[in-house]
């Protein structure tokens, strides 16, 4: 059991005398630069409070790629004043986005925020870590089936209406053996999945002695022991290879299914987004991808009402989404984001209109969807299950079909066949196949 005690000295936390709590928004790499700090700050001994107020460490790990986002973040920091007031003694840290890439942060921030302590970069886990004074045993605590190991940072496409590039910098890869240490380190500790996040994989390796492809990767971490599933996000359609459209149909662990982002169906839209291919080149991608991995499941993300968009725009969109056939959309609403290109735009789709143009592609979503799960009405598939939630096993195939199967039994971790016994368009329902021994 974690004894946790906070300090009222003027010095850092020391290792296994505090507790401590990390507050994240945004996507999953910031979601996997959480996990990553959580496990190193239990590496050094401390235990993770339920809540800011029972903690001695609090991090706040920031996104603000939306201005909805970035609002989320201010607020909250602003609310952690009261508990800083209360308890001086408790260490404030905020890193991610929201500071960018200069090591001390904008001074705007600091002049707002006098009372956080320490301003970080993305991924700076390692400068948090230089505060802390002594490195205690490493934690032994349970950790989740399906793990995120990020392979680079920064982004070098400027894509008009993303801020990604100005705040977490150009792009930097992590060397292979960096890389399958980590996923080691997580399979040892009970991971069976591992996705590799990058703002844009298919540019991993640029830089790097050999210049390694995300091909090369897979092949360099396909025989990590313990990991059964291998996937990765997010792509680029102007530079997914064939090369890795084949080592994902000739590598066993790898998943047969690919985050794709369209953005918009329109080439003229395409066009100001900065995108840098067309509705005829993207088409041309999904037709290779589809002609090498049979059965292979395609995700993507859409913005509605970016500016300028026309009616005649939004429906070359709708049409490609329906010709594609998607088993996932993530749809935003455009919203102007200060410091990108897209921001000097007029941004002229009415509220409402945007919110039509959103509804319209759920709907075609829930259509596809729900016929292509159809499909595996009565079939026998593979699941890893991840978690019991509501009194179900939750797992999910490798096309990333979301199964739920009632089982008392522990399945965590397993990787096991079922039966498809219901479906509807976000989810099925399964029963263990038959001799299994479960």
């Amino acid at each position: 059991m974690c004894q946790a005690h906070s300090s009222d000295s003027g010095l850092p936390l020391r290792s296994g005398s505090g507790r401590y709590y990390v507050w994240t928004v945004g996507c999953q790499m910031n979601f996997a630069d959480s996990r990553r700090l959580s496990e190193l700050l239990e590496g050094r001994g401390y235990c993770e409070a339920a809540t800011a107020d029972e903690a001695d460490l609090v991090v706040l790990n920031t996104c603000v790629v939306r201005q909805s986002a970035e609002e989320r973040v201010l607020g909250r920091l602003s609310a952690l004043k009261g508990l800083k007031e209360q308890r001086p003694e408790v260490r404030l840290a905020v890193m991610g986005c929201l500071v960018g890439v200069e090591p001390e942060g904008p001074l705007s921030l600091g002049e707002r925020f006098p009372y956080v302590d320490f301003w970080l970069p993305p991924s700076a886990h390692e400068r948090l870590l230089d505060h802390l004074d002594a490195i205690g045993p490493a934690a032994t605590l349970p950790s989740p089936v399906s793990r995120y190991v990020t392979i680079m940072q920064g982004c070098n496409n400027f894509c008009s209406y993303c801020i990604v590039p100005y705040r977490r910098g150009r792009e930097q890869s992590r060397p292979p053996t960096d890389i399958r240490r980590e996923m080691e380190d997580l399979a040892a500790h009970g991971a069976r999945e591992i996705t590799l996040l990058g703002q844009n994989v298919d540019s991993y390796g640029r830089g790097l002695l050999g210049e390694p492809t995300l091909a090369d990767l897979l092949h360099q971490v396909h025989d990590v022991d313990g990991i059964e599933r291998l996937r990765f996000l997010t792509n680029h359609p102007k530079d997914l290879s064939d090369g890795l459209i084949r080592a994902v149909a000739s590598l066993r662990k790898v998943c047969e299914h690919i985050e794709l982002p369209l953005q918009s169906g329109s080439n003229e839209v395409l066009r100001r987004m900065n995108r840098r291919y067309t509705r005829e080149q993207y088409l041309d991608l999904v037709e290779r991808i589809r002609a090498e991995i049979p059965g292979v499941s395609l995700a993507t993300d859409v913005i509605v009402g970016y500016p300028g968009e026309t009616h005649e725009q939004f429906l070359q969109t709708l049409t490609l989404l329906d010709q594609v056939g998607y088993t996932a959309i993530h749809i935003a609403c455009y919203s102007p984001r200060e410091g990108t290109a897209a921001a000097l735009l007029p941004d002229d789709v009415p509220e409402e209109v945007k919110d039509e143009r959103r509804r319209a592609v759920e709907e075609v979503l829930e259509r596809h969807s729900a016929a292509l799960n159809r499909a595996f009405l009565g079939q026998r598939v593979e699941v890893l299950f991840e978690e019991r939630t509501r009194g179900k096993w939750r797992g999910r195939t490798r096309t990333n079909r979301l199964v739920f199967v009632d089982n008392n039994t522990d399945l965590r971790g397993r990787l096991l066949p079922v039966e498809i016994t219901w479906t509807g368009p976000w989810s099925m329902q399964a029963r263990l196949a038959e001799n299994e021994g479960v």
